[in-house]
């Protein structure tokens, strides 16, 4: 294996490793998975963060960092996407810049995890604004995530070679992966039901597609990447 498909290689696996932080942050360590019920009183929210500071201050740290890594995972998939476009190659472009726009709240996220969490001699009502912020910030941007599902589906799909650089299921898997994520983007109005933050539509159906949709980019970047799809014609 050459020393571009080594760090093509790499870059997916990043992926891989930001996906397993981030899960490890807000799960077993933050234990923010499922989120905090949107209809629980300030003074609960409150107590929920000074009974958990510890977790919560370490695993809003895996969570920042998690989102840092991912980028060498969207630098992997916007290879592939400008391999299959070619020189003019607007839908790469408009991927690169909407993954980074929607993969920063991430980073925020976990940033305001951990402010709520520092300094739990707060009274309860910041604790709780900063806990909304950070739960707004981790699943309300539905809309730039379907629409980088979207875009890399159609670029995906618009690949006419007899043997597609990536395969053609995952061009309409990522168009349906962006349709059922949208629902999060209502979560500001809603704190019950299916789509309040931790509700079925906003979070569960999301949670589960994204995780199905980010192991399945990866097997398949992995298997072009052992093709040596990026030096066919």
């Amino acid at each position: 294996m050459d020393t571009k498909s080594t760090t093509m290689k790499l870059c997916t696996y990043m992926g891989a490793l930001a996906g397993t932080l981030m899960f490890v942050g807000i799960w077993p360590l933050a234990r923010m998975f499922p989120p905090l019920d949107p209809a629980l009183p300030v003074a609960q929210v409150a107590d929920y963060y000074r009974a958990h500071q510890t977790g919560i201050l370490v695993g809003g740290i895996l969570i920042t960092s998690a989102s840092v890594l991912f980028f060498p995972f969207l630098a992997a998939v916007a290879t592939f996407l400008k391999k299959i476009e070619g020189a003019i190659s607007p839908l790469t472009w408009a991927f690169v810049m909407i993954f980074a726009y929607g993969f920063v709240t991430l980073f925020f996220a976990g940033l305001f995890f951990t402010v709520a969490a520092y300094r739990t001699d707060r009274p309860d009502a910041e604790i709780a604004m900063l806990s909304d912020i950070a739960f707004f910030l981790f699943v309300m941007p539905a809309v730039p995530a379907f629409v980088q599902n979207v875009v890399t589906g159609v670029a995906i799909l618009q690949d006419k070679r007899a043997r597609p650089i990536l395969p053609r299921w995952l061009g309409y898997m990522n168009l349906w992966t962006g349709l059922l994520l949208l629902p999060g983007f209502a979560v500001g109005l809603f704190k019950t039901g299916p789509f309040a933050w931790n509700g079925v539509l906003a979070f569960w159906v999301p949670a589960v597609v994204f995780g199905i949709w980010f192991n399945l980019m990866i097997v398949a970047m992995l298997a072009a990447i052992k093709r040596d799809a990026l030096a066919e014609a």
